[in-house]
């Protein structure tokens, strides 16, 4: 009868220990390789729209429900009078381990003397992204 007793404590004990780490729920973890493509160049009104592709990729052990992004096109900050773009844009969800791929057209409105500069090449657009929104749990 004793020997139950320790046989069960000891069952217990080891079913606490291997579960230990089954309560905590890592959240994903995801990476953004931004980049910009000139496709459309108006002096008429110094824009230059870009294809703005976002590679997210889910690097963690868990998958990415309701991933939201945030993508920013600006002229240089160094140059004078520095302007941006931004996009908030739903991904949806990123399974672990894997990639999802999206494009998005952004129109860059700048100075007369930044468009000259970005438009003929002598200097590139800067693109930003940055995770806005994400869940681990499907109820969001």
């Amino acid at each position: 009868m004793k020997q139950i007793l320790i046989i069960s404590i000891f069952i217990l004990f080891a079913g606490f220990v291997l579960c230990a780490g089954c309560s905590s729920y890592a959240p994903p973890e995801l990476n953004i390789i931004p980049a910009i493509q000139q496709v459309n160049v108006s002096p008429e009104t110094n824009t230059i729209t870009y294809e703005v592709t976002l590679d997210i990729e889910n690097v963690g052990g868990n998958n990415a429900y309701g991933v939201e992004v945030m993508a920013l096109v600006s002229t240089p900050k160094d140059l004078p009078e520095y302007r941006f773009i931004h996009e908030n844009i739903p991904v949806g969800t990123v399974e672990k381990r894997s990639t999802i791929t999206v494009k998005r057209p952004l129109s860059l409105q700048m100075t007369p003397d930044n468009f000259q500069k970005l438009s003929s090449g002598e200097r590139q657009a800067e693109v930003e992204a940055k995770v806005i929104k994400v869940s681990s749990n499907i109820m969001g």
